[in-house]
C-alpha cells in the first residue's frame, strides 16, 4: 500500500471516528431494588450501566428506513444490565414449586435511533446469559452481606446456563408540550414490542411531566424492568448553575406472550403473566451536565391467581453529559 492509499485511509478512518465522537454524548449509571417492600421477591435488583451518542446526521444509520415517517437526527447506543429474580422465600433451601425461580440474567444491549423533535423509532437487539455462568448468586449474596439483609439460601437451584436473544422495536410520540409562566408540561407517549426466547411483549404506555427548565427529551415509561433509555434522548448540556426539576407520572398496559424466568422451566408450575398494568412516578433534577433521577415502579397482574400480586420497587439514576 503506497503513502497516498494509506493517508486516504486514515484520513477517512478519522473521519468516520470524528462523525461519531466529536459531538456531545451521555453515561449512566441505573439502579433499582425492591427494598422498599421490606423484602427480596421476584424482581429483586437491577444494575444498568448505557452510552446513548448524541444525534448526527450524515451516517449509516440515517440510511435506515422507517415506517410511515420521515427522520433527520439518529443516535446509537449500547447497555449493559444484570438483573436478579428469586421467589418470595429466599429462606428456603429446597426447589419452590409454584413460585418463581431463582435467576440470574446479564445481557447486552444495541440499539439505534432514529427520530425528530416530536417522536422516534428504536431498534435494538438484545444478547445474554442466564445461570450460574452470570455468577449472579455471588452478587446478591455479597450485596446483601454489606446491607444486613438475608443471605439467600436457595441459590443452588437456579435456572440452567442458556443464551438470550431479543429483538425490539419502540416508537414513542410527544403528543403535548406547553409552556406556562409558572413551568412547562409534556406528555410522551410509546409503542413496544418485543420477540425472541427472552421476553415476548407488546405494551403501550403513557407519561405525563411537570417541571421548570427541564430537558426537552423524550420522558417515556419505557422498559418495565431496567434502565430507560430513552430518556437519553435529545438531550443537550447546560451551563445554567439553576437546578431545574421535573415530576412525572406514567401509566403502561404490557400483555406478555412469554417471559424467560417465568415460563422457560415448566416444573416450576408457573401461570402465564399475561396482561399487567404498570405504574412509574419520577423525580428528575437537572444540574449542568447531570441529571439525577429517582423512580417508584409498580407491577400488578390484572387477571391471575391468588400468587399474583402487587410488586414494588424503587430506583436511582446518575446521567452525565460529556
Amino acid at each position: 500500500m503506497n503513502l497516498f492509499m494509506k493517508t486516504s485511509l486514515l484520513t477517512t478512518i478519522t473521519s468516520i471516528l470524528f462523525t461519531v465522537t466529536a459531538q456531545a454524548q451521555s453515561l449512566s449509571l441505573y439502579l433499582e431494588n425492591d427494598v422498599i417492600d421490606g423484602k427480596d421477591r421476584h424482581y429483586t435488583n437491577g444494575t444498568s450501566i448505557v452510552y446513548v451518542s448524541d444525534s448526527y446526521e450524515n451516517s449509516f444509520i440515517n440510511k435506515i428506513p422507517t415506517p410511515f415517517s420521515k427522520t433527520k437526527n439518529a443516535n446509537f447506543g449500547i447497555s449493559f444490565s444484570r438483573l436478579t429474580f428469586t421467589p418470595s422465600d429466599i429462606k428456603e433451601k429446597n426447589k419452590i414449586v409454584g413460585d418463581l425461580p431463582y435467576a440470574g440474567i446479564i445481557n447486552m444491549d444495541f440499539f439505534i435511533y432514529k427520530w425528530s423533535e416530536t417522536f422516534f423509532h428504536e431498534y435494538m437487539l438484545t444478547l445474554g446469559m442466564v445461570g450460574p455462568t452470570t455468577k449472579t448468586d455471588q452478587f446478591q449474596k455479597a450485596f446483601h452481606n454489606v446491607t444486613g439483609n438475608t443471605n439467600p439460601k436457595g441459590w443452588d437451584n437456579q435456572l440452567k446456563d442458556d443464551f438470550l436473544y431479543n429483538f425490539s422495536y419502540s416508537f414513542g410520540h410527544k403528543s403535548y408540550k406547553k409552556t406556562f409562566d409558572y413551568g412547562k408540561l409534556d406528555i410522551n407517549n410509546s409503542f413496544r414490542i418485543d420477540l425472541g426466547n427472552y421476553n415476548r411483549a407488546v405494551s403501550l404506555s403513557s407519561m405525563i411531566r411537570y417541571g421548570s427548565g427541564y430537558a426537552d427529551n423524550f420522558n417515556t415509561v419505557g422498559r418495565l424492568i431496567g434502565s430507560n433509555e430513552n430518556k437519553q434522548l435529545n438531550l443537550q448540556a447546560s451551563n445554567s448553575k439553576d437546578i431545574n426539576w421535573s415530576i412525572s407520572y406514567g401509566l403502561a398496559y404490557i400483555y406478555t406472550d412469554f417471559f424467560y424466568v417465568n415460563d422457560q422451566d415448566k416444573s416450576y408450575k408457573l401461570g402465564k403473566i399475561r396482561e399487567t398494568i404498570s405504574q412509574i412516578i419520577s423525580l428528575d433534577t437537572y444540574l449542568n451536565n447531570y441529571i439525577i433521577s429517582f423512580n417508584f415502579k409498580s407491577n400488578k397482574s390484572l387477571f391471575g391467581s391468588d400468587n399474583d400480586v402487587k410488586s414494588n420497587w424503587a430506583g436511582i439514576s446518575l446521567i452525565y453529559l460529556f
